[in-house]
C-alpha cells in the first residue's frame, strides 16, 4: 500500500488519473530534480533499498509517496510502474542506455505457473513510465538533468520476440535448468542476475540445484535503440510465408536458402559486384544484403538485442584460423571492476552470437551456414577463470620479456620493433579463452623508460607505470570450432 507524504488530497497530481501522474512526470524533462523540488544542498536521499537513489529520490520528494519494495505498481490506482533509469552521452554524442532496465524479479516458483499474456512480467512491462536521467558520476543525484519522461510503448513485433524470450526464460526454468540461464539465451528480454552478491541463491522447483537471484529485464542494447528512437536502424522485412516464424528461424531460413554458394555465386545472386578484396567488410555486406538490409542501415533486431554477428571461415584443414576478440581493455579499468557478474568480459560472454560459416573450397569459400550461438554456462565459469588469472597478474607485476629465435638473435616485427612475450593466459590455459594484443601495432614501456612504438595510441598503461601493448580477452579459435561441431556445422 503506497504511503504519501502529505493528505492524498494535497498531492500535486491525481494518482487515480494515469493521464495526471503523466502530465505532472513530464514537468521534470529538461530539468534536475533540485530545480523542480527546490531542494536544498544538505537534502539528504532516502535510505538505500531495491531501487536507485536517484529513483527514491523522485519518488520521495517529487511525487511524495514513501519508496517501497512491494510488488503492486508504484500508481497502483491506475496500475502504473514507475522506471528511473541512467542514460549516458557518448564521445561522438550520442546517447546510451548506461544498464538494462529491470521489470521484476523472478519467483521460480510462481512463474512457471504463469502464462506469457497473464504473467507478472508482461502485467508489468504494459504500463511503465519511464525517468530517464544523464550520469554524471561528478554531480550530486539531485543535479542529474533529466532527459526523457514517456510512457514507453512496445510495438507488436518487439513484444513478439520478448515474448518468445519469456517463453525460453521459463521453459528453462521448467526444465529444471534455472541455475543455467544467462544473458545470451535470449534477445530482447533476459534474465539478469540480481542482487548485491552472486552469491545469494534461491530455490528451484523442479531441481535441487539452487540457482542465483535473476529478474526479467529488457536488456540496455534494447534501451539505447529505444532512446535513439531507431534512427538508421532497418528491421527485417518478412515476405509471404514468413509471417508465422520466430526470429531466429526468420534468419537462419534467409540463410538457408543460400548454403552451399560460393562467395562470387552469393555476390551475382544478392546483385553485388564482384571484386578481388576479400574483406571483413565483404562478408558484412553479404550478410546484409542476405538478411534484406541496406548497406548503410543497421539491423534493428540485432542492434535491440545485442547479437554479435562474426564470420567465421573454416580452412581445409577443418581448422579456424582467427580467434574471437572482445574489445581491449585498459588494464586499470580491468582491475577497478567490483565483481565478475560487473565486468565487461561477463557481459561480452553473456551476449549472443549469430555465426556465419564458410568454408575453404580450392581458392573460394562457401557458405556453410549460419547458427545463433551462446556460451554455456559452464563455459562462462571457465572464461571467469581467464579474467580472474588476468588481474592478479597485473596487480602483482606483468612479465615482459624479449623474444628472441632459436638461435639466440632478438626477434623483431615486419616493421623492426623488438618482439616480446608475457605471462598474461595464453590460448592453452584452459582452452575457452585467452588475452592477447588487440592493437594492430606494438608499443612497450619498459622499467627503465626505453619506449618503442606509440604509447599514447597503442599502449595501455600498467599498475607500476610501465606500459605495453594494448590487450583484450579472445575467445580460442580451437573452442568456437568445436562449438561450431556441436551445432553440426
Amino acid at each position: 500500500m503506497v504511503r504519501y507524504l502529505v493528505p492524498r488530497e494535497e498531492l500535486p497530481y491525481d494518482p487515480s488519473d494515469k493521464d495526471s501522474i503523466v502530465r505532472y512526470a513530464e514537468r521534470l524533462e529538461g530539468h534536475s530534480l533540485r530545480e523542480m523540488t527546490q531542494l536544498s544542498t544538505e537534502t539528504e536521499t532516502p535510505k538505500s533499498g531495491n531501487k536507485g537513489s536517484l529513483g527514491q529520490a523522485v519518488e520521495y520528494y517529487y511525487f511524495q509517496y514513501e519508496p517501497n519494495s512491494n510488488q503492486e505498481p508504484d500508481f497502483p490506482e491506475v496500475g502504473m510502474e514507475l522506471k528511473t533509469t541512467p542514460i549516458k552521452r557518448n564521445k561522438n554524442k550520442t546517447i546510451s542506455a548506461k544498464e538494462r532496465l529491470v521489470i521484476t524479479i523472478i519467483n521460480y516458483c510462481d512463474v512457471v505457473e504463469e502464462e506469457w499474456e497473464t504473467s507478472t512480467c508482461r502485467e508489468k512491462m504494459d504500463n511503465v513510465l519511464l525517468i530517464s536521467y544523464l550520469h554524471e558520476p561528478e554531480k550530486n543525484i539531485f543535479d542529474y538533468e533529466i532527459e526523457f519522461v514517456g510512457i514507453q510503448d512496445f510495438p507488436e513485433s518487439d513484444l513478439d520476440i520478448i515474448r518468445d524470450d519469456w517463453n525460453t526464460i521459463v521453459d528453462k526454468i521448467r526444465d529444471g535448468r534455472a541455475h543455467e540461464l544467462s544473458g545470451g539465451d535470449t534477445h530482447y528480454l533476459e534474465a539478469c542476475t540480481k542482487g548485491s552478491s552472486s552469491a545469494q541463491l534461491q530455490q528451484q522447483p523442479y531441481s535441487d540445484i539452487k540457482a542465483k537471484t535473476r529478474a526479467f529485464a529488457l536488456k540496455s542494447s534494447y534501451m539505447t535503440a529505444f532512446y535513439r528512437n531507431n534512427l538508421g536502424l532497418q528491421a527485417i522485412k518478412r515476405i509471404q510465408g514468413e509471417e508465422g516464424l520466430g526470429f531466429e528461424e526468420l534468419v537462419l531460413k534467409r540463410f538457408g536458402q543460400y548454403t552451399g554458394m560460393a562467395r562470387e555465386q552469393l555476390k551475382d545472386a544478392l546483385g553485388l559486384p564482384q571484386n578481388d578484396d576479400v574483406s571483413k567488410s565483404d562478408y558484412a555486406l553479404l550478410t546484409k544484403r542476405i538478411l534484406g538490409i541496406d548497406a548503410s542501415s543497421q539491423i534493428e533486431e540485432f542492434i535491440k538485442a545485442d547479437i554479435v554477428v562474426r564470420t567465421v571461415r573454416i580452412q581445409s584443414k577443418d581448422t579456424i584460423k582467427e580467434h574471437v576478440s572482445f574489445p581491449a581493455f585498459e588494464f586499470d579499468e580491468l582491475l577497478e571492476e567490483p565483481c565478475w557478474e560487473d565486468s565487461e568480459f561477463y557481459t561480452a560472454c553473456e551476449r549472443e552470437f549469430l555465426f556465419v560459416v564458410f568454408k575453404e573450397d580450392g581458392s573460394d569459400y562457401r557458405l556453410s551456414g549460419a547458427t545463433f550461438w551462446s556460451m554455456p554456462v559452464k563455459d562462462i565459469e571457465k572464461a571467469k577463470d581467464v579474467w580472474k588469472e588476468t588481474r592478479r597478474i597485473i596487480r602483482e607485476g606483468v612479465s615482459i620479456e624479449r623474444m628472441h629465435t632459436k638461435g639466440g638473435q632478438p626477434r623483431y616485427t615486419s616493421t623492426g620493433k623488438p618482439m616480446f612475450s608475457n605471462n598474461l593466459p595464453d590460448p592453452g590455459y584452459n582452452g575457452i579463452a585467452h588475452v592477447r594484443p588487440h592493437a594492430s601495432q606494438s608499443a612497450y614501456r619498459l622499467e627503465d623508460g626505453t619506449e618503442y612504438g606509440d604509447i599514447s595510441k597503442d599502449a595501455s598503461i600498467l599498475p607500476d607505470g610501465r606500459a605495453m601493448t594494448k590487450q583484450s580477452f579472445w575467445l580460442n579459435n580451437t573452442y568456437i570450432r568445436a562449438q561450431l561441431k556441436l551445432k553440426g556445422i
